[in-house]
């Protein structure tokens, strides 16, 4: 499911803070992937290279792999939420969360992009204020 019909459906406040603890909670098992690492990695012994040796470096592998992955997921979910975050107020009113979706798309192009640091096409929404009307795009 897409982020604008997610926020449709959840309301915006909900959605951040839900992307907020999947990211948090991909920081997390990076984490804790370090740790199974540094823990596995002590516990191998080189000098007889043996089954429970040749388990803990798959088990090493595995956790490199889970860690690289969460690591990448933690970036770019936090990444979201605070683009969209940062926008998220009336620039008139400064009403919180308090907007109804009217449009959204993708940008390819345009002012705000900078194609040499995000190669993919960034998603806006345009929103209204419910309190006073005022429109504006997020992000921006």
């Amino acid at each position: 499911m897409d982020t604008v019909s997610r926020i449709r459906r959840q309301g915006f406040r909900k959605w951040y803070e839900r992307q907020l603890i999947d990211s948090h909670l991909c920081f997390t098992t990076c984490l804790l992937c370090g740790l199974v690492v540094a823990s596995c990695l002590e516990a191998v012994t080189l000098t007889r290279f043996d089954l429970p040796s040749l388990a803990m470096l798959a088990l090493v592998a595995g956790s490199i792999v889970l860690g690289v992955w969460s690591w990448r997921r933690y970036l770019v979910v936090l990444e979201r939420a605070e683009r969209y975050g940062a926008r998220s107020s009336c620039p008139a009113c400064g009403a919180y969360a308090r907007f109804e979706i009217l449009a959204s798309g993708v940008a390819t192009e345009g002012p705000y992009l900078d194609p040499a640091a995000t190669p993919l096409p960034q998603p806006w929404i345009r929103v209204k204020c419910r309190g006073c009307g005022e429109a504006w795009r997020m992000p921006e």
